[in-house]
């Protein structure tokens, strides 16, 4: 189980970034992370201190970041969310998959872990897989 850690939605975006990028390119570099999140390099690098502090990334000077093993299960259940949202958007409610991946992505830092799990549980039931299957099983309830 992932501990909660207190982490801003801001930095929640860097971390599913740097997944993206370890899992498309084998590596994350502040450039990259500064072009996938259009921002400049010297905010890229205040925000990958923050996270450095908080244990979830490891960065030799001027190297790749690389998530620590927390910091990847902490990526990975944002993109957790993020995919059942979306899915969840597109698949019951009819919203554009534009729209949905804008939405989904407001929508994954703020819903509260009773909320995500009802949200679960609805699909679940309606049999309908938004990706939720295929990714790393979550206890959202007991990480209130």
């Amino acid at each position: 189980m992932v501990k909660s850690i207190p982490v801003t939605s801001s930095l929640q975006d860097y971390l599913e970034v740097i997944l993206k990028l370890v899992q498309e390119k084998k590596k994350a570099r502040v450039t990259d992370i500064a072009d996938q999140l259009g921002i400049a390099k010297p905010s890229v690098i205040q925000a990958l201190s923050l996270l450095k502090e908080k244990g979830l990334i490891v960065q030799d000077r001027y190297g790749p970041v690389e998530l620590t093993p927390e910091g990847e299960r902490y990526a990975l259940k944002i993109r957790h969310r993020h995919k059942v949202i979306y899915g969840f958007l597109t698949q019951v409610l009819g919203v554009s998959p534009q729209a949905a991946e804008e939405d989904a992505c407001l929508l994954e830092h703020d819903l509260s872990a009773e909320t995500f799990e009802k949200l679960l549980q609805f699909l679940r039931e309606q049999d309908i897989d938004s990706g939720l299957e295929n990714e790393i099983s979550w206890d959202y309830k007991s990480e209130q």
